[in-house]
C-alpha cells in the first residue's frame, strides 16, 4: 500500500498530535507537510477545527509552536524536564482567541456559519489542546510508533494499553509483512 507522504496522518487521537504531525520522518529527511500558508488552511480545515486564512508570517508561527509542542510532548513521554522556551510558547498561543462556532439561518435552514477565522484561532486551539493532553490522564498513554521509519506520536487508547503502531493500516501492516517475509 503505498503512502502519501505530504498528505496528513490524522492518527494521533489528539488535534495536538496530529499538528505535530505535520513533519514526518522527524531526523530521517525530514518530511514538511506545511510547506505554504495552503497546507495550514487544510490541516485545519481537515481536522474540523475551523476555516481559516493563513499568511507566510502564520505558517513560520504554527512551525515554530508545532516544533514547542513537540519537544514538550517527547520531554513528558521521556520523563525529562522540559525547556521554559517552550511552555511560554504554547501558553501564549493558548492565550489567544479561538474560533468560535455559530449558526446560521438560511432559506429557513440552520446551518454551521463557516465564516473564515485567522490562522491564529486555530493555532490556539492546538495550542490549548496540548495543554489539556499534557497535564491529562492521556499524558501516560502518549506513545511513538514502533516502526524504525515513522515518527509518529499518538495516544494508545487501546483496551491492553500495549499498542505499538501509529496505525495497522499503516505502520502495523509493514512491520506484519516484514516478520511474514524473514520467517518465509
Amino acid at each position: 500500500m503505498a503512502v502519501d507522504l505530504l498528505a496528513f496522518p490524522f492518527i494521533g487521537g489528539r488535534h495536538a498530535l496530529n499538528f505535530v504531525g505535520t513533519l514526518g520522518k522527524r531526523g530521517q529527511g525530514d518530511i514538511e507537510r506545511l510547506g505554504a500558508p495552503a497546507d495550514l488552511v487544510r490541516w485545519a480545515e481537515q481536522a474540523g477545527l475551523a476555516n481559516c486564512t493563513a499568511s507566510a508570517a502564520d505558517l513560520e508561527a504554527a512551525r515554530q509552536l508545532r516544533e514547542a509542542m513537540y519537544r514538550l510532548t517527547m520531554a513528558t513521554v521521556s520523563r525529562v524536564p522540559v525547556q521554559t522556551e517552550d511552555v511560554a510558547v504554547i501558553n501564549e498561543w493558548a492565550a489567544r482567541e479561538t474560533a468560535v462556532p455559530a449558526l446560521a439561518l438560511r432559506s429557513g435552514v440552520l446551518e454551521r456559519d463557516d465564516s473564515e477565522s485567522p490562522a491564529s484561532a486555530v493555532l490556539a486551539a492546538v495550542a490549548r489542546d496540548a495543554i489539556d493532553l499534557l497535564t491529562g490522564p492521556e499524558a501516560a498513554s502518549i506513545r511513538g510508533c514502533e516502526d524504525p521509519t515513522c515518527t509518529l506520536l499518538f495516544v494508545d487508547t487501546s483496551r491492553s494499553n500495549r499498542r505499538r503502531w501509529c496505525s495497522m493500516d499503516r505502520c502495523g501492516a509493514r512491520a506484519k509483512m516484514r516478520t511474514l517475509r524473514s520467517s518465509s
